[in-house]
């Protein structure tokens, strides 16, 4: 083969492409570099390049080249967030936030972009930031549930509740049947005080999930915490119904039988607690 062929970019890939089948990353990325050398406007190279070399975890290495992808597509978003993401990966964080800022004056209409950034700024403990960019997402997109939510945990993450509420109050209104997005607004309501409302939220997440252990188990244990014994004991009635065998339940409810002073019935449940599990110290305390 003669040498001019061999320097040809459209062979250099073609091996490139086999180092890449045969694992050989290291060599395909040096022939992938010497194809863009070659043809330095053809962008399949250059994003192969930024792929082998964010797969070698080479991310500071990888800016240079998609710098270069960015000059050919000025407009292409993927371009754009692939650089931020090696910018974090390399542990450039205050660039990072440039390029997201530079991406968003591109296309100030995109709430996706927002919410990355907000998600970004949530990583990086820049709460207050974080909603503000999670709200513009939300503007521009008011219908979307993950912008929703995500500005309703920021909300609650720095304690202002009430503006969190009216996010759950709209995803529950949206999605009735999330027992997720109920217990989540559940929590918001009891942080406000407004017991009846998070009480009417728990027995809606027990009409949805009757017989699912989980929700049984966080339903019982809220009814518990918040005062109502009778409504709890209920409950653990129904899980250990359902699942006879599980330690933990006869524990639970041995603790709440004591606080309704049958103390009787509590021996029983501690000691079948421990019966059924006897390794677990906590059940062996009870013995």
């Amino acid at each position: 083969m003669l040498l001019d062929e061999m320097e040809n970019p459209l062979f250099l890939n073609r091996k490139a492409h086999v180092a890449v089948a045969e694992g050989n990353l290291p060599a395909a990325l040096d022939l992938f570099i010497k194809a863009h050398q070659g043809d330095p406007r053809n962008v399949s190279y250059i994003y192969s390049i930024v792929s082998i070399m964010e797969k070698l975890g080479m991310f500071k290495e990888s800016i240079e080249y998609l710098d270069k992808l960015i000059v050919l597509q000025p407009k292409n978003m993927d371009f754009r967030l692939r650089k931020i993401d090696s910018l974090i990966n390399s542990g450039q964080l205050n660039e990072a936030l440039d390029t997201y800022n530079d991406t968003i004056e591109i296309d100030p209409y995109d709430p996706e972009l927002y919410w990355k950034k907000a998600d970004f700024l949530r990583d990086h403990e820049n709460l207050d930031g974080a909603i503000l960019a999670c709200g513009e997402a939300v503007k521009l997109n008011p219908e979307n549930p993950t912008y929703r939510m995500s500005r309703a945990e920021l909300l609650t993450e720095v304690e202002k509740f009430e503006s969190a509420l009216k996010d759950y109050d709209f995803l529950v209104e949206h999605n009735p049947f999330s027992p997720e997005i109920l217990y989540d607004r559940v929590k918001v309501l009891e942080r406000l005080g407004l017991v009846e409302r998070s009480l009417n939220d728990i027995r809606r997440i027990l009409d949805l999930r009757p017989h699912d252990l989980r929700w049984l188990q966080i339903a019982a244990e809220f009814m518990e915490a918040s005062g109502y014994y009778e409504d709890a004991l209920t409950i653990y009635n129904r899980l250990i119904e359902l699942n006879p065998e599980r330690a933990e339940y006869y524990f639970l409810r041995g603790n709440l039988l004591e606080k309704l002073q049958k103390l009787e019935d509590s021996k029983k449940d501690l000691e079948k607690a421990y019966k059924l599990d006897p390794s677990n110290p906590l059940f062996r305390n009870n013995e």
